[in-house]
């Protein structure tokens, strides 16, 4: 029970006011970086959306997973999955406004780092994955170059995303 009530400590900074409804009382991350926050999310957005675009094209290609083994479906799953779950770290830290709210930026701004560089980890691993399914069956279609090669994109993508990110600075007030 005590691990619950820690992973669920920021609802103690929200009281209820007079008419009854809450309000968030806890600290605030205020963005101090030198580029614009809005030009640094416009990035972000570039970067981890047009990953997540390359990713999600990766598996339109016609023929690239036809037939293959199930270690190149399923990490272009996982791969597929941890695309949507940086988009919604990333649209969470978007919404949450200037200033961020305390629990919002560590759930968020600290986050998001982690899990781009997991996306593009998984990117890779399709990749590789594709690469090996190819070479064994010695098959070299062109719908299997452009599906690695969408994905290591996509992979760079993300990577540039987590060096934008961890260059964004904070200061919590």
């Amino acid at each position: 029970m005590a691990d619950r009530k820690n992973k669920r400590a920021y609802l103690d900074d929200f009281q209820r006011d007079l008419n009854g409804n809450y309000q968030y009382c806890g600290a605030h991350c205020h963005y101090v970086g030198k580029t614009p926050r809005k030009t640094v999310l416009l990035r972000l957005w570039l970067l981890c959306g047009g990953a997540a675009a390359l990713t999600a094209g990766a598996g339109f290609v016609p023929g690239a997973t036809a037939h293959m083994p199930a270690y190149v479906s399923l990490s272009y799953m996982a791969a597929l999955l941890a695309a949507v779950y940086a988009l919604y770290t990333l649209l969470r830290m978007t919404a949450g406004g200037e200033p961020l709210r305390a629990y919002l930026h560590e759930q968020t701004a600290e986050k998001l780092p982690g899990r781009c560089t997991l996306a593009a980890v998984l990117c890779a691993v399709a990749a590789a994955g594709q690469g090996i399914a190819t070479f064994a069956a010695t098959q070299s279609r062109a719908s299997n170059i452009t599906y690695r090669v969408f994905l290591v994109l996509a992979a760079v993508g993300y990577l540039a995303a987590v060096k934008v990110t961890k260059a964004m600075a904070y200061e919590k007030r």
